[in-house]
């Protein structure tokens, strides 16, 4: 199985100023920034590392980790020291109720042998809070989200494949936002966006591949349909009694 490192996005910033010929230094925010614009066009959920943090309800609001991305999900009570991915283990215990876009649950109880599922309790999120419906204040939840890669600089962390494809986006940018652009320029800005819509699509495509686990569970899986010669099984979360579900 092929291993696609994280690297720091300083990488195609540099690579960048070294194709143009340009100073490193003055530019570099400026590149940081277009850099960041292009690794969200791409759009990839290897950049992320899943985290758990137990937060403390005040009243009807609870704080967020400043590097949260995506909440999975969120259960009542202090559980940091579980080990496991707490969103599987909270799955198979529900009803199997869909999750997309915001969450829009809490497990609120959890036993020695898993998770009891007693009722959902809807909340929003907005400006980094989780905000509830009812005062909970002073009790605990504990939440498992995503968050960006930093390096050690505090720089985010991208797929070796996004390199070429966010230098070019970059080389693009540069061009385009240069005032009195001579006929050479304006070819080099033209190919350097042709060049970034190519390279886009190829590092989405390299991310979507799937990995040889993935394709035995295609090839092998417990439903199998011929018609669409793919698993119902694969990449779906399932429970034993309420289908199957895409996560």
């Amino acid at each position: 199985m092929s291993v696609n490192k994280l690297i720091s996005i300083k990488v195609p910033v540099f690579n960048a100023m070294e194709d143009l010929a340009i100073d490193h230094d003055k530019l570099i925010p400026l590149f940081t920034r277009w850099a960041l614009d292009a690794e969200k066009k791409i759009g990839s959920k290897f950049q992320y590392v899943t985290k758990k943090e137990v937060l403390k309800i005040d009243n009807c609001v609870a704080c967020l980790p400043a590097d949260a991305a995506f909440v999975d999900i969120a259960v009542f009570g202090d559980y940091s020291h579980e080990c496991g991915d707490l969103m599987s283990r909270a799955y198979n215990w529900t009803t199997g109720r869909v999750v997309t876009g915001t969450p829009s649950f809490l497990i609120v109880d959890v036993g020695q042998d898993g998770f009891t599922f007693t009722g959902y309790i809807d909340y929003t999120i907005q400006n980094n809070k989780m905000i509830f419906d009812q005062n909970y204040d002073g009790q605990c939840i504990t939440i498992q989200y995503v968050a960006p890669v930093k390096d050690c600089d505090g720089f985010d962390m991208v797929g070796e494949n996004h390199v070429i494809a966010i230098t070019e986006y970059i080389k693009w940018k540069y061009f385009y936002r240069k005032n009195g652009i001579n006929s050479m320029e304006y070819g080099k800005m033209n190919l350097a966006k042709e060049q970034w819509n190519q390279e886009c699509l190829a590092a989405r495509a390299l991310d979507g591949e799937i990995t040889e686990n993935e394709r035995v569970e295609i090839v092998h899986g417990i439903i199998h349909n011929p018609y669409i010669g793919i698993s119902l099984n694969a990449g779906m979360r399932t429970t034993l009694d309420n289908g199957y579900w895409y996560y």
